[in-house]
């Protein structure tokens, strides 16, 4: 019986869609999962610094400070036999930012509705799928997955300005990771790439076109108490050179970021986390620092 309330207490940590910006760091994104649990998250972001919330614009000096909330759905499912997740999330940001674009210093402060994101991740090895009964039964195994997530422009943008909201053009974000447990330790990796549709609206008439941007991230994770675990999170990546109307505007070298993550079960049902990270190297962007608070609550 204790073991069982310690599995459901340990499955409200795990999981809550956790989407910030590319330098994303989310452990825990790929475990065992049972089939028809539903979460629902609210979460507080701030940033600090040379970020952008369409990152990697062809500007220079560029910084903003960022905050507002976020809303998170996640439902976890069975697909071919296997433990698969799908997750929705929407924010509203507000924005100061200034930086320096063809040699002229511009400045906008800004609110609005950002872009939709949803994900499907599917465990294709060691994470059979089953009932919450089941679960609470299995020791924890080594998990491996893919994801794909997507970026719809739903959120807030006007041509006329560089700082926006939203980024009005569509991403796909193919992804492959494994979670390794040893006793109370886990250790996370993942690789992806994310795939960038032009904007052909960018400062009125002009398009944007942006290349992949590849992303390698580890997180290592260590169980404090049942409900309560803490990870430091790692990653590293490149690419993202930016083109307007055939010329390119940024050449972006390859950036490490650091951060950390900690998690507290509250019940059965709740959950909260605290998350922050920053800047290790950063040779040509990304020059920020990112705090969150989020909670997540659990239901069948």
């Amino acid at each position: 019986m204790l073991k069982n309330i310690i599995k459901t207490i340990y499955l409200t940590c795990a999981l809550l869609p956790f989407t910030l910006t590319a330098q994303e760091l989310d452990p825990r994104s790929y475990v065992d999962l049972p089939t028809g649990q539903n979460f629902l998250g609210a979460l507080y972001v701030y940033t600090d610094g040379d970020v952008y919330t369409s990152p990697e614009v062809p500007i220079e000096n560029l910084n903003l400070q960022i905050h507002g909330p976020a809303l998170a759905y996640a439902r976890t499912f069975s697909l071919f036999g296997n433990s698969t997740k799908f997750d929705i999330n929407q924010g509203q940001a507000c924005a100061d930012g200034d930086a320096i674009l063809q040699g002229e210093y511009i400045e906008r402060s800004f609110c609005g509705l950002t872009d939709t994101r949803i994900r499907l991740n599917y465990n294709f090895y060691g994470a059979k799928a089953k009932s919450l009964a089941e679960y609470v039964k299995q020791p924890k195994g080594i998990v491996v997955g893919t994801s794909l997530q997507v970026s719809i422009p739903t959120g807030e943008y006007e041509k006329q300005y560089v700082f926006n909201v939203g980024a009005n053009r569509w991403f796909v974000k193919p992804e492959i990771g494994m979670s390794i447990p040893h006793g109370p330790w886990e250790l996370d990796l993942s690789a992806s790439v994310k795939i960038f549709s032009d904007n052909d609206d960018y400062l009125y008439t002009q398009t944007l076109k942006q290349d992949n941007i590849y992303n390698i991230q580890s997180h290592l994770i260590y169980d404090i108490s049942p409900g309560q675990w803490i990870a430091l999170n790692a990653n590293y990546f490149w690419g993202g050179d930016t083109h307007v109307d055939g010329v390119q505007k940024s050449n972006k070298a390859g950036n490490y970021r650091a951060g950390i993550t900690y998690s507290l079960a509250l019940s059965s049902q709740h959950s909260i986390k605290f998350l922050a990270n920053t800047g290790v190297t950063t040779k040509r962007g990304n020059d920020s620092d990112v705090f969150a608070i989020a909670w997540a609550y659990r239901w069948q």
